[in-house]
């Protein structure tokens, strides 16, 4: 090959993988803001459920002993009962009791333990894909031109990004709000359960509905082929 040859080929090389490296941050890039978008409104959602339940896990205080004792004493007062011999009180005397302290129903435990544990995972979303939008801002810095030794640089990078595995960060975030919306869910039938019956079966029949469909989309891949319906969780069956 001539010198000529040889810089043409890698001028064209350089090209191929800066294409190639250009679309899969853009596309990474694009995937992680949509992904922030909704793990942004999700949290504020889930934020207010939370701030409002969290409230049933702090049993209410015990009343004030020396309020207690003057409501007793205020009815002892007017339920005294006049006779010839004596004056009696049809109100039993007040007895300083141990405090006993109010049980937190088991729902309220396991509905705020499932709306907390979604309220991180989304959060925990939203800070790991920050994380990775930082890596590919650091990846593409002081790479341009197609230079032999930019496109050495380039490749150099590309092969660490399969290294340490940025691919599967990625597709693990979509997986990981999955998993919030689903405690949500979860959390939120346990809710409506426990107020009102008739919200509770239409509730639970949308969420079944949502559920089948998801979960069909997520298996279908894998039993079925030239299926449209990839997605991580799907690769991952």
């Amino acid at each position: 090959f001539t010198e000529e040859q040889r810089a043409e080929a890698w001028n064209e090389t350089a090209n191929i993988v800066k294409t190639y490296s250009d679309e899969l941050v853009d596309r990474w890039n694009k995937e992680i803001d949509n992904l922030l978008i909704y793990a942004g409104l999700f949290s504020a959602i889930q934020a207010a459920f939370n701030v409002e339940l969290y409230k049933r896990l702090t049993p209410d205080p015990d009343p004030d002993p020396v309020l207690v004792a003057l409501q007793t004493i205020s009815a002892q007062l007017s339920g005294f009962a006049m006779n010839r011999a004596f004056v009696n009180s049809t109100q039993p005397s007040f007895v300083l009791g141990a405090a006993k302290t109010p049980v937190v129903p088991l729902w309220v435990v396991v509905l705020n333990s499932l709306w907390f544990s979604s309220l991180i995972s989304s959060l925990a979303a939203a800070s790991i894909g920050i994380m990775v939008k930082q890596w590919l801002t650091e990846y593409k810095s002081g790479v341009s031109g197609t230079t032999r030794q930019t496109a050495r640089l380039r490749q150099l990078r590309l092969n660490s990004l399969q290294r340490w595995r940025v691919k599967e960060i990625v597709s693990f975030l979509p997986v990981l709000l999955q998993i919030a919306s689903g405690l949500f869910f979860a959390g939120l039938l346990i809710l409506l359960w426990n107020l009102n019956r008739t919200v509770a079966i239409i509730g639970t029949i949308f969420v079944g509905v949502l559920a089948t469909f998801s979960l069909s989309t997520i298996i279908l891949p894998s039993v079925a082929a030239h299926c449209s319906y990839l997605s991580p969780p799907s690769r991952v069956l």
